[in-house]
């Protein structure tokens, strides 16, 4: 089910799209205008987790979350779009439910 967040005027849907088996890639269907809908569900991922969002290289929509257990990797680039990387497959689940709560959190940002 997709989720709707506002931010800035605009209207960011957020939908999972498909998870590799081999890579762990979650891949989100957003609807928000380049590296937005990643930057507002990062910031919100690291605000519940009391953490800061870090970006290792300048210049690239490449987002981490310093002390993550997860250990997420959140990009958006022109070629893969929006996606979330895990870095343990074991922790699909967990993460899955971790997102699908941001995206019902980030449809009533206003």
């Amino acid at each position: 089910m997709p989720f709707c967040a506002q931010k800035r005027g605009i209207d960011v849907l957020y939908k999972i799209n498909m998870i590799t088996e081999d890579d762990g890639w979650i891949a989100l269907d957003t609807n928000g205008w380049g590296s937005e809908p990643v930057r507002l569900l990062v910031a919100s991922v690291a605000e519940e987790m009391g953490k800061e969002v870090v970006q290792p290289y300048e210049g690239d929509a490449q987002y981490l979350i310093k002390g993550d257990p997860y250990k997420l990797i959140f990009q958006y680039d022109d070629i893969f779009g929006t996606v979330v990387i895990l870095n343990d497959k074991k922790d699909k689940d967990e993460v899955v439910a971790l997102l699908q709560r941001h995206f019902e959190k980030l449809k009533d940002v206003k």
